[in-house]
């Protein structure tokens, strides 16, 4: 009883320590990389200057994947990081063509607010795109094996009962 006792223990640690690292190499590799460039396109948004905007920019376009769409079932263009990536490269290039304005000029002041409105845009399109980054193929597949991991401990938890009551109740 005591080994199976000491099996059914470790098993139990082992599902817990494996669940924390999957659900940690998850957040790590899918949500934080664009939970990240969610926050330099938030300074971004905020930027007074062009040049502090770029930065931002740059700082976000890096974090965020180059290409592909994680929404599975119904993709849409919001979606779609390398649209996301042209979108940006747009905002770097509007950036660029208006840092030589004069800096109270109605031109300076339109593109400004009309990149910090395609900032906003972005952001709320990635926050639509956060909970999809979930569901990556990875994750999946952790997951199917956590759960392989929990009924394997459910089976032996079942056979040590069953020798338990077999050696107790009929002596």
């Amino acid at each position: 009883m005591a080994s199976s006792y000491k099996l059914m223990m470790t098993g139990v640690l082992v599902l817990i320590v494996f669940g924390a690292a999957m659900a940690y190499y998850g957040y790590d590799t899918a949500i934080y990389p664009v939970d990240s460039s969610l926050g330099y396109l938030n300074r971004a948004e905020t930027a007074q200057t062009p040049e502090e905007l770029a930065s931002y920019v740059v700082k976000a376009q890096r974090q965020l994947p180059a290409s592909g769409n994680p929404v599975w079932s119904f993709p849409t263009a919001r979606t779609d990081f390398g649209l996301i990536q042209k979108e940006l490269n747009s905002i770097l290039s509007r950036a660029n063509s208006i840092s030589s304005l004069e800096q109270y000029s109605t031109e300076y002041n339109t593109g400004m607010t009309d990149m910090h409105l395609s900032l906003k845009a972005i952001q709320e399109d990635l926050i639509d795109a956060m909970p999809y980054l979930y569901v990556s193929t990875t994750n999946i597949m952790f997951s199917i094996v956590w759960i392989a991991v929990i009924l394997g401990l459910f089976a032996i938890m079942r056979r040590g009962r069953a020798k338990f009551r077999e050696e107790y109740e009929n002596p």
